[in-house]
């Protein structure tokens, strides 16, 4: 290396470290930009008690959408003759001795039934009580689930077969559109040769059915007690009817629909309303 090239290497050096310094002194004079504030969420001021809160127009239901789904049912209301007095159509009909079995027999439709019953029944204990029966009246043997939602209970049925088996008074039924399973047996129950159906009046016969959950010795007991009761229900018709047990287990074996003819021949009804 010649003496000018050994001379002029410091230089060199020395300038290009100074070039470096200079630099760094220029990144870290610069101005950072400043963080971004954390978000608050507004907080409502308060308001007076009673006061009612705004409300966003996007979430108002529309009217469609707002009223319900179904409507409750308002009975009519009868005025007297006289146009003083006011009763809706049911009370009206009790106050004639009419009562009507128009859904399921669960354990609140037997209690309102034997409540008329017997209701009635000290106020004349002389004068006819007329059921009117129109329900599919299913039999749920199962003793968890016995009268409960939607389902049919077979005590709560035996309950009204009880009620009208003590009464003084004599008891119409009468049977239209669909009369079946626990119905069957309310319609049965009548004073013998007061118990009718309309013509076209479809009458099923049917024995107890349910299921049994739980513990094997549990489903022993649910299915022991389902047994007792379709042998007390079958006793109940045969007792209506005049058939013998075995005939009477025969015909509830399986869903059995009758016309009103052959629910007469077996001694389910006595007659048929508009026959001569």
């Amino acid at each position: 290396m010649t003496l000018f090239g050994a001379s002029l290497l410091p230089s060199l050096q020395s300038a290009y470290l100074r070039q470096q310094h200079q630099q760094q002194q220029q990144q870290y004079q610069q101005p950072h930009a400043p963080a971004a504030a954390p978000r608050l969420h507004s907080v409502p001021a308060a308001q007076p008690f009673g006061a009612r809160r705004p409300q966003k127009h996007s979430h108002r239901l529309s009217p469609p959408q707002g009223r319900r789904v179904v409507d409750p049912i308002v009975p009519p209301v009868i005025f007297s003759e006289d146009g003083e007095e006011a009763v809706d159509l049911y009370n009206h009909l009790l106050r004639n001795r009419i009562i009507f079995i128009g859904q399921r027999i669960t354990d609140v439709v037997a209690t309102q039934t034997v409540a008329s019953l017997l209701a009635l029944e000290s106020l004349n204990p002389d004068e006819e009580i007329r059921i009117y029966i129109n329900t599919q009246g299913d039999l749920s043997g199962v003793l968890t689930a016995a009268g409960s939602g939607g389902a049919g209970s077979p005590y709560s049925v035996i309950a009204i077969l009880d009620t009208i088996k003590t009464l003084r008074c004599p008891v119409a039924t009468v049977g239209f559109g669909l009369v079946g399973g626990a119905a069957a047996l309310v319609l049965a129950a009548g004073t013998k040769g007061r118990r009718y159906s309309m013509r076209n009046t479809r009458i099923m016969l049917q024995q107890p059915n349910g299921g049994a959950m739980g513990s094997a010795d549990e489903v022993n007991i649910q299915a022991a007690e389902l047994n007792r009761t379709l042998k007390v229900c079958y006793k109940f018709m045969s007792d209506f009817t005049g058939l013998p047990a075995e005939r009477v287990e025969e015909e509830c074996d399986r869903e059995n629909f009758l016309s009103p003819e052959q629910a007469r021949e077996l001694g389910v009804i006595d007659g048929v309303v508009g026959d001569a």
